[in-house]
């Protein structure tokens, strides 16, 4: 049993029925009463957006969430944020406050001791360097043979649920000024994509601007500071948002997300990293041969805006 109980920012945009399940899924967990919840509703982008927005802060103004949690704060942006913004701000904000955190969004729905496993984690390494963040989801059906850990230990942070600490979140660089690095270290190139072929790809998208991540900053934090993010054996969060309403996600993105049966409370001492684990995590992000094949040529050359980062210039 845990000492405390950190606070989980949950962060809202225009899908009300993925919210309702999530917070309802949310309530149900051990320790769901014992944890203050703050929720960031992001503005409309567009007028076609009104309307769910205005029916996602109808299902927050429900009074039974009030009694759910030990207390509840909602914050509405009037002007869109974003995804990115909006999690960045708002995790900042609450870690100003609570040193530690527990971060959802509204498709994700937990397990019953989601938060325990969460909080324990959170306890048992706010001083163990080398663990960058923590999560609740598993992406992986099951462990490799004689696994005997019930955590796995991966450079690649996770975005389906994940927590960490004041003292890690304030030192990430959001600018991508390390990012150069990736394209001159062959050794730290290989690092970063151990856990997917995926990563380069979408970060040199991220820094021409033509996504909206936050997530993929994190990542690249992870792997330039050698820091590790923790995965249960057992998967405590289904993504119900790979139905085609998301703005991040569509229907074809499938990912392992049934939730594992309830089992004995998960022991989260950090093991070693297990190249059998990183290969499994290599297989499943990296996608199919075609999608390899063209991220590997448009990974090639250094994007401009990674050039420019750098200081180089086009020739």
């Amino acid at each position: 049993m845990t000492r405390s109980h950190a606070p989980v920012a949950l962060f809202a945009y225009a899908r009300p029925d993925h919210l309702e399940q999530t917070l309802t899924a949310l309530a149900a967990a051990e320790g769901a009463r014992d944890t203050s919840l703050w929720i960031f509703s992001d503005g409309p982008k567009n007028a076609a957006a009104e309307d769910k927005v205005a029916a996602v802060r109808t299902v927050l103004a429900e009074p039974r969430w009030q009694r759910d949690f030990a207390k509840v704060t909602t914050i509405v942006s009037d002007k869109n944020k974003g995804l990115a913004q909006s999690i960045i701000d708002g995790v900042t904000r609450v870690l100003d406050q609570h040193g530690q955190i527990i971060v959802l969004e509204d498709d994700l729905l937990v397990a019953p001791d989601f938060l325990q496993f969460m909080n324990g984690a959170l306890e048992r390494h706010a001083q163990t360097a080398e663990v960058g963040s923590v999560t609740g989801y598993c992406p992986l059906p099951q462990p490799p043979a004689g696994y005997t850990h019930d955590i796995y230990a991966v450079p690649r942070s996770c975005s389906h649920s994940w927590a960490t600490w004041r003292d890690r979140w304030e030192t990430v660089d959001w600018s991508g000024r390390d990012a150069p690095r990736l394209w001159q270290d062959r050794a730290l190139r290989k690092r970063f994509m151990a856990t997917g072929s995926d990563k380069l790809d979408r970060l040199g998208r991220q820094l021409e601007g033509r996504i909206d991540s936050w997530s993929i900053m994190f990542n690249l934090w992870h792997v330039i500071n050698d820091r590790v993010a923790l995965y249960p054996v057992r998967n405590l969060v289904q993504n119900i948002g790979f139905d085609g309403s998301g703005t991040h996600t569509g229907a074809h993105d499938r990912m392992h997300t049934a939730l594992a049966p309830s089992g004995s409370a998960l022991d989260p001492a950090l093991p070693s990293e297990d190249p059998r684990v990183v290969a499994a995590f290599h297989k499943i992000y990296s996608g199919s041969l075609l999608g390899q094949l063209r991220r590997f040529l448009r990974n090639l050359r250094m994007p401009a805006s990674v050039r420019r980062i750098s200081g180089q210039t086009d020739r």
